[in-house]
């Protein structure tokens, strides 16, 4: 079975081809168009540009992916009389993909996965629409996909199984949330962020040092400038919280972080908000602040739940220090294995989408695909602790 992914939940634009054959799950192309240098004169992601890149950036890694993966050949596919409908919102889209099938044939493909949620809405819009113009020429069906889910099954690529009850934790710049994972198919949320996500954290806090975004990266190797000289240079008196880390419940607030520190470059001389050695441990101290409270939440959730397995996801567990907590818990949990995503699979891509697609049953027509910017896939709240 061969499927052809697509994620553009938010800035990235991924397209990635994945077969599987006698169980075995294999990446036969994975591409990904980053955003990040258009979005950083804002700080973040600003929706409609976003939309706009991905109807230009879409076809250019359709034919990339397609090319890796040995799938594209020189031909012409009629066009069918329903595009226009599909892509009458997305005119760049279709322009181009008129132009794509007039000097090209795609190889047998089964099916199509798409993420159709939660994210950005006109950029969830932009991916389904031309998930929906592609199963309409190619005539397969689209397999929807829930972001979040594709964060936690990235597992599948290279193991079958996991032990159930398992804790995911989700980690990005628009999500963090604890889960409690009882099935493939069954989620119920235990935590999540009263505000800020913690990928939105760093970003804010990166902004207000006048790094650049997207500021987890940044504020990550101004970190380790900071912890790798800490013997030569003289501390400043930074005191940032540690929001809800032995809060009864499950939940997050980075808010609260954001705004300390916040003040405290408010507070100081303007020659020493630009002092180098501030800012590298401002981002030190808002690291360990930020990776603390994700890890004892994370360890609190495993011993009260008993889980028997630990998956963490999103593009925040690209975090060095974060990853570092993370595998020293192998210590305090020998019986529990804990599943990192690679730093490859960490940000957004297609090729989780469509690793995470191999775990659904759901096949569906191109009239039938929809997005849902709030999509969730956990059953209920099970905060049980207030």
């Amino acid at each position: 079975m061969i499927i052809l992914s697509i994620e553009t939940s938010c800035d990235d634009t991924g397209v990635a081809v994945l077969k599987k054959e006698k169980g075995k799950i294999t990446t036969l192309s994975n591409v990904v168009s980053s955003q990040d240098d258009i979005h950083k004169k804002w700080g973040g992601v600003f929706p409609t540009e976003a939309k706009r890149e991905h109807q230009k950036n879409l076809v250019p890694s359709l034919k990339k992916a397609l090319s890796k993966a040995s799938l594209l050949e020189k031909g012409s596919i009629k066009t069918a009389s329903s595009l226009k409908e599909i892509l009458f919102r997305e005119s760049i889209l279709l322009k181009d993909i008129q132009v794509f099938f007039k000097k090209n044939k795609i190889k047998k493909i089964d099916a199509i996965a798409v993420t159709v949620g939660p994210g950005l809405e006109p950029c969830l819009w932009a991916g389904v629409n031309f998930a929906r113009a592609l199963s309409c020429y190619l005539n397969i069906p689209i397999i929807p996909v829930n972001h979040i889910k594709a964060h936690i099954l990235f597992f599948l690529l290279e193991k079958k199984e996991i032990d159930f009850p398992a804790v995911g934790l989700i980690v990005s710049g628009g999500h963090t949330e604890l889960l409690l994972i009882n099935s493939l198919s069954s989620y119920e949320l235990i935590g999540k962020t009263r505000d800020d996500a913690a990928g939105e954290c760093f970003d804010k806090i990166a902004r207000v040092l006048g790094l650049g975004y997207p500021g987890g990266p940044e504020i990550s190797k101004k970190a380790h400038l900071w912890e790798t000289k800490t013997n030569k240079i003289k501390p400043f008196d930074i005191n940032l919280p540690k929001p809800m880390m032995h809060s009864k419940n499950y939940d997050f607030s980075f808010s609260g972080l954001k705004t300390a520190a916040l003040y405290d470059f408010l507070s100081r001389e303007e020659k020493v908000q630009k002092n180098k050695n501030y800012i590298n441990q401002m981002a030190y101290e808002t690291q360990e602040a930020i990776v603390d409270v994700l890890v004892f939440k994370l360890k609190k959730a495993i011993k009260e739940y008993n889980a028997k397995t630990a998956i963490l996801g999103g593009g925040v567990t690209a975090n060095k220090k974060l990853r570092e907590k993370v595998k020293k818990l192998d210590k305090e949990f020998p019986l529990i294995p804990f599943f990192l995503p690679p730093v490859s699979l960490s940000t957004d891509n297609a090729n989780m989408i469509g690793i995470a697609s191999f775990a659904s049953k759901e096949r569906l027509s191109f009239e039938d695909v929809k997005a849902d910017a709030n999509m969730k896939i956990y059953n209920d709240f099970k905060n049980i602790k207030e």
